[in-house]
């Protein structure tokens, strides 16, 4: 883990550099999509980390990009990081059959994932998508960068399990419209497909490859929402300390260090759970992985807008303002809170899993 922490710092230690605060809120107030960014970062190589040396990246295991996640998180960077790093390394063998794959690991153009099991509580609203004989039919109301994609990774339901197919967003029957969204980091699409032919598709497995994707896709945003709550601890103690009243700093009264202290304690235990899960993951089989991630991203989806709540409190009125960064820290983590379930969702999932075993 300790070479894994060593992405992390790097990438925390450009982001410092080249991504200050002017910087992080023009982004932000971009719309959740920035192409000059997407394509600095990966020309700087983020999101082949986790690619096989075979075709160019750098051989690490998945559980690395959760370091840069929680840096990326910390620094509250928009774009499809979580795609562009998660689905080139876990479907390179469809590298030769879709060159937008690759591609989107040198030049930022995102992929889209386009799933419909991003939740278990509205699933019925999300909507499906089902493959027959090479074709593709449903719709999904909710696609983060479907908008900016260059490809569109779906997930189909089929006799046998879900699968992967790759599909242009240009081709015919295929349909992308924009969708409002309250996440200041990610802009979102809906994404029709009315017969549409799928370029390639993995194997029918059973759902495995799917689960897997599933399963990684809540650990990077347990790690994610981890660095955003961080952020806004790191903001409201150099708020707290520099903020007057009665003559003194408000960090000296009583009541807000109970809350300052708090908030350390929440992001420290949920920074640890991430590393220990993170550890985890490297010899873990489907159903342990699939535990694993459960209870990492259901203790993010609360520990980090508890946090952040906490932070737009210690701010006072500014805190739900644009002029600190607690309030786009307080947006984000309520968009990831629900995104592959919050906590809720997933203690039934954990719940259920556990008395199986028994």
């Amino acid at each position: 883990m300790a070479e894994h922490e060593e992405y992390g710092s790097a990438v925390d230690e450009y982001l410092t550099r080249a991504y200050d605060g002017d910087r992080r809120t023009a982004c932000l107030t971009a719309g959740g999509w920035d192409a000059g960014l997407a394509a600095e970062l990966a020309g700087l190589g983020w999101n082949g980390l986790a690619v096989p040396e075979r075709h160019g990246g750098l051989g690490a295991p998945l559980s690395a990009l959760g370091p840069v996640l929680t840096a990326l998180g910390r620094h509250l960077v928009v774009g499809p990081m979580l795609e562009n790093t998660l689905l080139p390394a876990v479907l390179h063998p469809l590298w030769a059959s879709a060159p937008a794959l690759a591609a989107a690991v040198e030049t930022g153009v995102p992929v889209a994932l386009v799933d419909p099991g991003v939740t278990d509580d509205r699933a019925a609203a999300v909507g499906t998508v089902t493959l027959r004989d090479q074709r593709l039919s449903g719709a999904v109301e909710a696609v983060r960068f479907a908008g900016q994609a260059s490809l569109l990774a779906v997930v189909a339901a089929t006799e046998a399990g879900e699968v992967v197919c790759l599909v242009d967003p240009a081709a015919a029957g295929v349909r992308v419209d924009g969708v409002d969204s309250a996440d200041p980091a990610a802009a979102f699409g809906r994404v029709a497909l009315d017969d549409v032919r799928a370029d390639a598709a993995t194997p029918a497995d059973g759902g495995e490859l799917v689960a897997r994707i599933r399963s990684w896709a809540r650990l990077l945003l347990a790690c994610e929402l981890s660095g955003v709550a961080d952020h806004a601890l790191d903001r409201t103690v150099t708020h707290i300390g520099q903020r007057e009243q009665f003559g003194q700093p408000i960090g000296s009264f009583q009541a807000v260090k109970h809350i300052a202290a708090d908030m350390y304690a929440q992001a420290t235990s949920l920074r640890n759970l991430c590393a220990a899960a993170l550890a985890d993951s490297a010899d873990a089989g489907t159903a342990d992985l699939d535990v694993l991630a459960w209870t990492a991203k259901a203790h993010a989806a609360q520990v980090a807008v508890r946090v952040c709540e906490d932070a737009v409190q210690l701010h006072g009125g500014m805190g739900f303002t644009t002029e600190s960064d607690v309030s786009a820290c307080y947006l984000r983590a309520l968009a990831l809170r629900g995104w592959y379930g919050d906590a809720t969702e997933l203690q039934l999932r954990i719940g259920a899993a556990l008395l199986d075993r028994a």
